[in-house]
């Protein structure tokens, strides 16, 4: 991998809302040890919104760390297997911890194995990923008995626990008292909302910030008004989708001599990793795209709906201002 591909891949702009949400992750590690009964928390919000980001950069800031006496690991970070029973999210965790018997034993054998390896290891946080896999979108279901186990294994090792999800992943809380009073306020993260002067301008901050780490691209001015509002109208104003864009532009220019990102090189990675989710919307990066006929966006969590579970799901009229 050259320099060059490593810096493209690894850009983090630390935002204000990635901030804050960095700070209520900290505050819950932290209570780990200070507080009678550990700090929980929801973070909830698009896919793209940058929730996988938020909690991989968390852990990041304590890493495992190889002992004379095994592994510690401050921060578990797991993803919730899609449709979890007790034996497939057991399995998940002792894998995680590095359990090299993680698919061996029944389910009490697992849970008892996992109970000692989150003390052992000293695992004051868990974050669980993809949290609104609880959620069977189809029936609306959620595996209440897999939830209670999860809140035996939490208490029993005296856990932090911070959930990552889509919207409808709060059900599983609404559900589920004993595991609900457990947690504090849901933390949202979402898109920019170009209609909204604050979020207009960290996001033009925003892109200001990703080109500065970039100075070996040759590429136009991101956070001009006119750039900026295209790569919002791509991306939905969302952090991962944006990302998704740049990279993969800079995966493009890569191949030519100059490293030039040019609007040819973002229409085409806006083709290849964003607009096949969106056939009906309009390439912004094009010469013919005009912001005043192009239709509303529409985020995506709007096009697939978890039966009884209500959402924030909305289209927006965006039009382009200073």
């Amino acid at each position: 991998m050259t320099d060059s591909m490593e810096r493209s891949e690894r850009i983090l702009v630390k935002y204000p809302l990635f901030k804050t949400a960095v700070a209520r992750v900290q505050a819950c590690f932290d209570s780990h040890e200070s507080t009678a009964e550990p700090d929980c928390c929801p973070i909830v919000g698009e896919s793209g919104s940058g929730k996988t980001t938020i909690i991989s950069y968390f852990a990041g800031l304590h890493p495992r760390v190889d002992h004379k006496w095994g592994l510690e690991v401050p921060v578990l970070v797991a993803k919730v297997p899609a449709r979890p029973t007790v034996k497939s999210f057991a399995e998940t965790l002792l894998y995680q911890l590095g359990d090299p018997l993680w698919s061996r034993g029944n389910t009490v054998a697992k849970s008892i194995r996992l109970r000692e390896l989150l003390k052992r290891c000293r695992v004051r946080l868990l974050a669980l990923d993809e949290f609104q896999h609880f959620v069977d979108v189809r029936q609306a279901n959620i595996p209440n008995d897999v939830a209670d186990w999860l809140k035996e294994q939490v208490e029993e090792a005296r856990l932090s626990i911070v959930v990552l999800g889509l919207q409808r992943c709060l059900e599983v809380l609404r559900q589920n008292e004993q595991l609900r009073r457990r947690f504090g306020a849901t933390l949202r993260v979402g898109s920019f909302r170009w209609d909204t002067k604050d979020d207009r301008i960290t996001y033009r901050a925003f892109l200001r910030a990703v080109q500065e780490q970039l100075p070996e691209y040759s590429m136009p001015c991101l956070s001009d008004v006119d750039m900026a509002f295209r790569m919002h109208y791509a991306s939905y104003g969302l952090i991962g989708y944006t990302m998704k864009i740049i990279r993969g532009a800079a995966r493009i220019a890569r191949c030519h001599p100059r490293r030039q990102i040019t609007m040819r090189t973002l229409s085409q990675s806006f083709s290849e990793h964003v607009w096949s989710e969106r056939l009906d919307d309009p390439n912004p990066f094009t010469e013919n795209f005009d912001s005043h006929t192009a239709p509303p966006l529409t985020l995506p969590s709007a096009r697939t709906c978890a039966p009884h579970v209500t959402g924030n799901h909305r289209s927006v009229r965006v039009e382009l201002r200073a």
